[in-house]
């Protein structure tokens, strides 16, 4: 039986799935996109619609295999290295010398950044190569970067380090010989880049365990939350930052458009993308929601 695309009524079921799942929210615009990707999962498990696919996912016990397959389907992983240069240049220029020159005075020689929704690593790597560059007497300080996402498999392909040229086509070309090897149609990371990294599975619904980053990056994700959810992802990433540490978000940043989102933000706005946690503690309005 050939597979055309979801019904309306089996859109909105798997949808709820996702956002379940994810607290990703799935309008009926994405209907023919949602089909187009799960037919491939359909397929492969020799199942006869969309309907016992939806069944799957809906059997606890069935849908333990399947789901990291689900994720990786319904969630989007495109991105590259250096997206967006002004970010970077205020990433060198601007926040590095701030947690530099912080960490001197409370005689700390570590610095923490995630990357949240990392995808396939590429904004985590960069992150990577600008510290290498730009930080310091590199080699006294304690640095970790933490890439998470929802799909498995997005972040088993990051651990890899094998980009494609797609990825790194806005390399600047000093970096390119400087940090990657080329083997075959790939482009591998360094292994003294990988070491810096560590990937980890993380739902941005929940909490991020022993957090205390100095920089949290949150780019183009938001967008694919209801506001409900939004509130509750910024609540856990705020609270991820150590006073002071700044959250960056994606180039269309829905915060200052969102009186909602507004009201209930304590971090402190410092330009375009950029946001701040005060000095002294503070969380998001205690109208974030709960489980």
């Amino acid at each position: 039986m050939e597979l055309v695309k979801l019904t309306p009524l089996e859109f909105r079921k798997i949808a709820k799935v996702v956002y379940e799942k994810t607290g990703i929210h799935l309008p009926e615009t994405k209907l023919t996109l949602l089909s187009n990707r799960l037919r491939k999962r359909v397929r492969a498990l020799k199942l006869e619609n969309f309907k016992a696919y939806y069944n799957l996912l809906k059997d606890s016990k069935r849908c333990e295999e399947e789901l990291p397959h689900f994720l990786s389907a319904v969630t989007t992983n495109e991105t590259y290295f250096f997206r967006n240069e002004a970010l970077w240049k205020f990433f060198r220029e601007t926040w590095l010398p701030e947690v530099v020159a912080r960490k001197k005075k409370n005689r700390s020689v570590s610095i923490r950044v995630w990357s949240a929704a990392s995808s396939s690593g590429e904004e985590a790597f960069t992150a990577a190569i600008c510290l290498r560059e730009s930080l310091p007497d590199f080699s006294r300080w304690d640095v970790q970067i933490i890439a998470s996402d929802i799909s498995q498999d997005v972040l088993d392909r990051a651990r890899l380090g094998r980009f494609t040229e797609y990825s790194v086509a806005r390399l600047p070309k000093k970096y390119m010989t400087k940090w990657f090897d080329r083997e075959e149609d790939a482009y591998v990371i360094k292994r003294e880049l990988c070491k810096m990294v560590s990937f980890r599975f993380h739902n941005l619904r929940d909490p991020f365990p022993n957090a205390n980053f100095d920089l949290v990056f949150l780019r183009n994700v938001l967008m694919y939350f209801d506001t409900t959810m939004k509130v509750r992802v910024l609540t856990n990433v705020s609270n991820a930052l150590v006073p002071g540490g700044r959250l960056v978000v994606g180039d269309v940043d829905p915060i200052r458009n969102c009186p909602t989102l507004s009201a209930a933000m304590t971090l402190e706005y410092r330009g375009p993308n950029v946001y701040q946690k005060p000095a002294f503690d503070r969380t998001l309005a205690a109208t974030a929601p709960k489980g």
